[in-house]
């Protein structure tokens, strides 16, 4: 296994501790890795997994969202995950999903920690998906106390129709790289979707013993005049269609789904409603700690 430290610098105003990049090629494949973050002279009371957004690298949390800064200082241990080389690839699939396992597994093995540490999990855009993806697949074989995802699409159907009309169009190509079972577009799809009205409300999982928060930020008036896009192709109309039915499941489900306005921020000064920036981080942190 290869440790690199990387040094002390500064992102956007965001004082990023020394991370220590983590690889293992033989168990997690060439070019995934993770780094870590862990909290100075304090003991670890949880660790918290964070899935970065498509072509994002793990250190691009730090540079958007002073996440991990308030995590660190509240004793948490911060791990940024790197599933698909160069982040190239949505991390959807179920070789991402068990690559993810076996960081959550290695983490805590190389460092001594109970399996019954405080597990939190979550993500932003694609990795929020990554995140809740997870959740649903794995929750019987890992216990996470909590789960979030920052604006993520939820529905794959949705969003290839979604990313047709908009500027992203060479994105597509990277989610029918998906469908290798060699199905019907539309059922490969379903398939890989989080929530699609359609297909997953029967096998929706359970957040009774866990929580769930979905961050997004729904500025129609943003999307229209700089993507071309609507209502009908934003990420919130998955969420919202996601939260309804866990809710209407059960209502023990402990799901949230937070709107927010004008906190949408790239690069501490671009306006962009899909952002880390629209999960205020004091409160996030605050929210995964209370019992």
């Amino acid at each position: 296994m290869k440790y690199l430290l990387s040094i002390l610098i500064l992102f956007a105003g965001f004082v990023v501790r020394a991370q220590v990049k983590v690889e293992n090629d033989q168990l997690f494949g060439k070019d995934c890795f993770y780094m870590q973050s862990l909290p100075a002279g304090t003991k670890i009371t949880g660790v918290l997994f964070l899935v970065p957004g498509f072509l994002e690298s793990p250190t691009a949390v730090t540079a958007q969202s002073s996440i991990v800064q308030e995590a660190n200082k509240n004793g948490l241990a911060v791990v940024m995950v790197n599933l698909t080389p160069n982040n190239e690839s949505f991390p959807i699939d179920k070789k991402s999903l068990n690559t993810l396992g076996k960081m959550i597994n290695e983490f805590y093995h190389k460092n001594k920690l109970q399996p019954a540490l405080a597990l939190y999990l979550g993500g932003f855009s694609i990795g929020g998906t990554t995140a809740l993806k997870f959740y649903a697949e794995k929750n019987k074989e890992l216990k996470i106390s909590k789960v979030f995802a920052i604006d993520p699409p939820l529905d794959m159907v949705r969003l290839r129709k979604s990313l047709l009309k908009g500027r992203e169009k060479g994105f597509v190509v990277k989610l029918d790289t998906l469908n290798t079972g060699y199905q019907p577009q539309e059922q490969s799809l379903k398939e890989l979707s989080v929530y699609n009205p359609d297909y997953t409300e029967n096998i929706l999982p359970d957040y009774h013993s866990t929580a769930l928060r979905i961050y997004s930020e729904p500025d129609i008036l943003w999307w229209i005049n700089n993507r071309s896009m609507d209502l009908s192709d934003m990420n919130v109309t998955d969420c919202a269609g996601y939260i309804n039915k866990l809710k209407q499941k059960s209502e023990e489900n402990k799901v949230e789904l937070i709107l927010t306005k004008d906190r949408g921020i790239r690069n501490n000064k671009q306006k962009h409603p899909h952002s880390w920036s629209i999960a205020e981080p004091t409160d996030l942190i605050a929210w995964l700690l209370a019992k």
